[in-house]
């Protein structure tokens, strides 16, 4: 049974090596960059040969085109701020060299913020849909918050991947800015409409469940960041669709 791993980037010169190496032992690797300005690509190449530079589609098209370029049976999608662990490979090559029952596989993700693994405020494990066969999986046309779909039933594996998911504050709300712009966009164009108390609501309802009941206060200062920067990804969603239908649809 052969296995294609599948990334896309973009400006991830300062992490994407760790994730190629993890990844050494699979037949195949393909890599699909939106135009990165630093040296992403040239790393890349250090790789595989299977390095693609395309226009910016969105997370679901954009990984869809990556697994477009695929041409083994089985695939496993990998971020660039991710590492695969030995003992995930292993289980991966046991599984899928065994037959692999099942359409895909449900991984463990274990989010680290500062070097901290969180345990806590429903960061693990985490589970992701990101290992399956390719002819029976596809991924999401959604532009933010992509998902792998697959055609069968799913089974779990207990390996983790190691997600080094923030360098810092600053890259946090960098990219809370740009997801709650590209999830608003999302519910503009399904026809979502927002209230006044909407974007309050929603920030403080997942601040409760995050921080309080899934305990996140259990991993001190990383998980108070972590569940307050998730409550205000949801409150600029809200409050950005109130701008979009006040706007006309124009970006927020």
């Amino acid at each position: 049974m052969s296995i294609s791993a599948v990334i896309i980037t973009r400006n991830e010169e300062d992490r994407i090596e760790r994730c190629l190496e993890s990844l050494s032992w699979c037949d195949e690797i393909v890599v699909v960059d939106s135009g990165s300005t630093d040296g992403t690509v040239e790393v890349a190449r250090r790789f595989t040969s299977k390095v693609f530079v395309e226009e910016w589609k969105g997370f679901g098209p954009q990984k869809q085109s990556a697994l477009g370029r695929a041409a083994s049976e089985w695939v496993l999608s990998i971020d660039a701020d991710e590492e695969v662990t030995a003992e995930l490979s292993e289980e991966i090559r046991r599984v899928i060299g065994g037959g692999g029952g099942k359409a895909g596989y449900l991984i463990p993700r274990r989010n680290l913020y500062g070097g901290k693994w969180l345990r806590f405020g429903g960061q693990y494990p985490d589970l992701v849909l990101r290992l399956f066969r390719r002819e029976r999986g596809r991924f999401s046309e959604s532009p933010v918050h992509e998902r792998v779909v697959v055609e069968g039933d799913c089974g779990r594996l207990s390996s983790p991947i190691i997600h080094y998911a923030f360098r810092d504050l600053s890259s946090m709300v960098r990219k809370l800015d740009d997801y709650s712009t590209l999830a608003a966009m999302q519910l503009y164009r399904d026809g979502c409409r927002a209230g006044v108390l909407t974007p309050l609501t929603h920030a403080v309802s997942l601040w409760v469940k995050d921080y309080l009941l899934r305990l996140g206060f259990m991993d001190g200062w990383e998980g108070f960041n972590v569940a307050l920067l998730k409550s205000l990804g949801a409150y600029f969603k809200y409050a950005k669709l109130r701008e979009l239908r006040a706007g006309g649809g124009g970006r927020p």
